[in-house]
């Protein structure tokens, strides 16, 4: 050990070595989505972790004056923190289905763009659709308990049931009486929030939203794995263009955000699995399939999965062909150097074998 490494461990119990070994992980050593994070909390052998970029958001919200009155910013401060943990009992519900169907699922991270969770079920397309839509139906569940604490405060079913285009005429009925009453706004807020988080995972049919990826089971278990990916990242490319635009036109950043990361997974996707043939795939066996990025401590079991296999394969061969490339240069340039006398036997063997290659004998 140098003596670099004795330094932090020699302030381990110390706030301050945690804090310089965090910044040293984060800054230093972190390759990965997930070393811009810092765990928050761990419940049901589940990591809850949180993306700095998330609490940079936070911080520039606390203190961006944008709000000046008490109550508007009281009110934001309250939607951020409920939209925060319906994302988080969302992902919690994507995390629970896949270990009921056998799967693993270890880590939520918690990020500006809503939450990621690490899930891999079993490579069949029943489990997957299990899966996704174990985080929705948690949203669904929340509806009649939002819904019947309004009922049971005094709001009528004009709260409970609106028009999501005209929100103002509810805020105008008489039971919110606002804005002496700020507990039935907040409570009417939670509901609105949750209706409008499970639209927006059921609606958005765009790869890797909940619809997209529901979507995608559902054309696996008639079409393979390989072309309904294909065929979903391809409707979730059109999805995110269309939606960015819709985003430009309204000034959103954050849908536009969001359209612009479903584009970029879609892509790389769809790059991905094109390497691969539907025998590769169909497999039934368990497989390394997040929702979100993959875990860097991974066991070393889940590497050995089959489409993990052909990736290294597909890997050893390119890495085989520039191997061999290499050594043909090499031969060429000593032949340029010092003529054909100059060659060994094998030399003279890999020349010939190149040259038959070449000529597609």
């Amino acid at each position: 050990m140098g003596w670099q490494d004795r330094r932090y461990e020699d302030h381990e119990e110390s706030f301050g070595g945690r804090v310089r070994r965090a910044m040293r992980r984060i800054f230093v050593e972190g390759d990965d989505f997930f070393s811009w994070s810092v765990p928050l909390f761990t419940a049901w052998g589940i990591q809850v972790r949180i993306h700095l970029f998330y609490i940079v958001m936070i911080a520039g919200f606390m203190i961006w004056p944008v709000r000046r009155d008490t109550w508007g910013y009281a009110f934001s401060a309250f939607s951020m923190a409920t939209l925060f943990v319906l994302v988080l009992l969302h992902e919690f519900g994507h995390c629970i289905a896949c270990r009921r169907v056998g799967g693993e699922a270890d880590r939520i991270l918690m990020w500006p763009l809503g939450g990621l969770a690490s899930c891999r079920p079993p490579h069949n397309w029943m489990a997957d659709i299990v899966t996704v839509i174990g985080g929705p139906l948690v949203n669904l569940l929340l509806i009649p308990v939002f819904g019947g604490a309004l009922l049971a405060a005094g709001a009528g079913w004009g709260a409970v049931i609106y028009n999501p285009f005209d929100v103002k005429a509810v805020w105008a009925q008489p039971w919110f009486n606002f804005p002496a009453a700020y507990w039935k706004y907040l409570l009417w807020s939670a509901y609105q929030a949750n209706l409008a988080l499970f639209a927006f995972n059921m609606l958005l049919v765009m790869y890797p939203m909940d619809a997209g990826r529901i979507l995608q089971c559902l054309l696996w278990s008639r079409l393979g794995y390989r072309k309904s990916m294909l065929i979903a990242t391809n409707v979730g490319l059109v999805a995110a263009i269309v939606v960015g635009v819709f985003a430009l036109m309204g000034n959103s950043n954050i849908l536009f955000a969001i359209a612009l990361f479903c584009g970029i997974t879609c892509f790389t996707q769809r790059q991905r699995v094109a390497m691969l043939d539907d025998e590769t795939y169909d497999v039934g066996s368990p497989v390394t399939y997040g929702y979100g990025p993959r875990s860097p401590d991974a066991p070393a079991r889940r590497a050995r999965s089959r489409p993990d296999r052909a990736f290294v394969a597909a890997a050893k061969k390119q890495e085989r062909e520039r191997d061999t490339q290499a050594e043909e240069d090499r031969i060429l340039a000593k032949i340029a150097e010092s003529g054909m006398q100059s060659l060994s036997r094998l030399e003279r063997k890999t020349l010939e074998e190149a040259t038959r290659r070449r000529r597609g004998g």
